[in-house]
């Protein structure tokens, strides 16, 4: 998922989470998220609900 090209998150869908990375930072840890919670996330995204800096 890009915001532009240099803002970039890696995301691995699992079963019941889902695994996100900085792109450009692939040696750091990764954030582990309900796939619930990752779904209502990225809906809010989409729907715009969430504001941005």
């Amino acid at each position: 998922m890009c915001g532009n090209e240099s803002e970039c998150v890696e995301v691995a869908v699992g079963e019941d989470r889902v695994l996100a990375r900085d792109s450009k930072r692939p040696g750091r840890s990764h954030l582990c998220f309900a796939a619930v919670a990752w779904t209502d996330f990225v809906r809010a995204v989409m729907q715009g609900e969430l504001e941005g800096p």
